[in-house]
């Protein structure tokens, strides 16, 4: 019996997801119970599960979901400028509402990889058309260095699916296989679904884009018509797109900005030249040999995401060399911006500045952080190399492919437990702290995990504290605030504690073990009623008396 090319076709892709699933497994997964463990370490993980619970219960009790009074109070926190994913936390609420937000988390960390994979592979193979390259494309995209550096810490930037696709979608446009109308309406679903994922990656693809728009415009004249008609979709675009994002505009723009990142950060976190050949911890060949070196490239290992690896460096000087001069500059250009404000070369910046510098002052852009444009730099360099093993001579094209899947095979991401306690639970918290207390829970910030039992008493309280990101404003003015939120001491802790405790609020302090002991020898000095519970100390913060 004969297999028609359509079933046979439709095999193939089944295929290609199903080992980007396996691999995606082995990598973020390897074994790990699902609702046993949380993917990541630290405490970011926390932030989006948190997330996950939030949007849910936010609508269900009819509260403004962009803004929360459950930390910083009593100013409360404007979430908009915060990573709270609405997109994939609406998405996936039928799932975190039954099987709850750490599944649910798991589930969205494993999918990433797969999805993204999935999407690149659908890009590589409309520009190859052969099923071998795109699998290859779709591959080098998903378990990039970027990629695998924030898989299961940084859900928002591991979460990439949609950029291929708009890729794609720009690509069936200029050739003629989609309408206006299908067009403008894709466009406006993907860029509002990216607004609600991560909208650095939002304003970034944008900026790409418009780069290689641009910049097809000036080196191939031919496509200007083609350049006309984007421009004038773009246009169409545009009102929809402000329809559909106009409530989180609103509240980014019109409500009080509670984060401002610190002006320096798109110098630290710049990618550093030697890591285009140089892999850190991420990666699985080379990563530890290499860590006395590139242990001191610029940011965190979280984002050091530029290593291409040096068989697929020489992929793409092979290929870029013999080509249109147009690739060449647009990849240059993306490898410029992600290099960011000055050039750092093994662990140090020199004083030579690069075209990043310029965006430093734009509104949006102005808070990316350089390292993370190493997103568009692995995607054009998956779609590089499936064009040149489309065209490679087939008894070279699978040893070399296999030697850039060796380099880049990243090392299993980490998992942790889940840092349920009883204390905690819905019931036994309510008969320890009553009805809608206000803690201030050690150890602060985002050496604790006072973010999860926030979720797992179902916001049975506020926090005085929190760590959903960077610390607001009014926080960062607080020096001996700050320093115990980054998990250092101050002569003058206890004093400032008090003060903080009294000017916010605050009823309890809830000392945990994980608190440094100093800091909680500090605390101690305060004289205030203390209480054990299980192996938590409480706190309670006397009431201020007005004369």
């Amino acid at each position: 019996m004969m297999v028609s090319p359509a079933r046979r076709h439709a095999s193939g892709h089944v295929f290609a997801v199903l080992s980007y699933a396996l691999c995606a497994w082995i990598v973020t997964q390897h074994g790990f119970h699902l609702g046993r463990m949380v993917a990541g370490d630290g405490a970011d993980p926390f932030i989006y599960i948190w997330f996950l619970s939030w949007w849910p219960y936010a609508l269900s009790h009819h509260l403004n979901p962009l803004f929360t009074h459950l930390v910083w109070q009593p100013s409360g926190l404007n979430l908009a400028w915060t990573t709270s994913i609405p997109s994939l936390a609406l998405l996936a609420a039928p799932l975190t509402l039954t099987i709850g937000p750490v599944v649910s988390y798991n589930l969205l960390c494993l999918a990433a990889p797969i999805l993204s994979a999935a999407s690149a592979y659908a890009l590589c193979l409309y520009i190859t058309r052969q099923r071998l390259p795109a699998w290859f494309g779709g591959f080098l995209f998903a378990f990039s260095s970027y990629a695998m550096a924030r898989q299961n810490d940084q859900l928002n930037l591991s979460f990439t699916a949609l950029v291929p696709l708009l890729v794609l979608l720009a690509l069936a446009r200029i050739d003629g296989r989609i309408g206006r109308r299908g067009a403008v309406g894709g466009t406006v679903v993907l860029l509002a679904l990216q607004a609600g994922i991560s909208l650095e990656i939002f304003a970034t693809s944008v900026l790409a884009g418009g780069f290689a728009w641009a910049l097809t415009w000036l080196m191939l004249p031919a496509r200007r018509s083609s350049m006309r008609m984007l421009l004038l979709d773009c246009l169409w675009v545009l009102p929809f797109l402000l329809l559909a994002l106009a409530p989180l505009l609103w509240a980014m723009f019109a409500w009080r900005r509670d984060i401002h990142l610190p002006e320096a950060w798109p110098d630290f976190f710049s990618t550093d030249l030697l890591n285009l050949i140089i892999p850190t911890a991420t990666t699985w060949l080379g990563g530890r040999f290499f860590l006395p070196l590139s242990q001191h490239f610029p940011g965190l290992p979280c984002e050091q995401g530029g290593y291409l690896g040096l068989p697929l460096v020489t992929i793409l000087w092979v290929y870029l060399r013999r080509t249109h001069r147009y690739l060449s500059v647009l990849f240059l250009g993306l490898l410029l911006a992600m290099l960011g404000p000055h050039l750092w070369i093994g662990g140090r910046q020199t004083p030579l500045p690069l075209p990043w510098a310029v965006f430093r002052a734009m509104p949006l852009l102005g808070n990316a952080l350089p390292a993370r444009l190493a997103l568009y730099v692995s995607l054009l360099a998956a779609m590089i190399a499936a064009l040149w093993m489309a065209r490679a001579p087939n008894r070279w094209r699978l040893v070399v492919a296999g030697l850039v899947v060796l380099f880049i095979w990243p090392m299993p991401r980490p998992m942790q437990t889940i840092p349920a306690t009883p204390l905690f639970a819905p019931a036994r918290f309510a008969e320890v702290f009553g009805k809608n207390p206000k803690l201030l829970i050690l150890p602060f910030g985002f050496n604790g995990q006072a973010t999860y039992w926030q979720v797992q008493s179902r916001f049975g309280f506020a926090q005085t504290g929190g760590y959903l990101g960077f610390p607001p404003v009014q926080a960062q003015r607080l020096e001996p605030i700050i320093r115990l939120y980054l998990g250092y001491n101050s002569p003058n802790l206890a004093q400032s504690l008090a003060a903080y405790c009294q000017s916010t609020g605050t009823d309890v302090i809830v000392i945990t073990p994980g608190t440094q002991p100093d800091i909680r020898a500090q605390i101690m000095t305060l004289g205030w009623p203390a209480r054990t519970v299980d192996d938590v100390t409480i706190l309670t913060v006397p009431s201020v008396k007005h004369d």
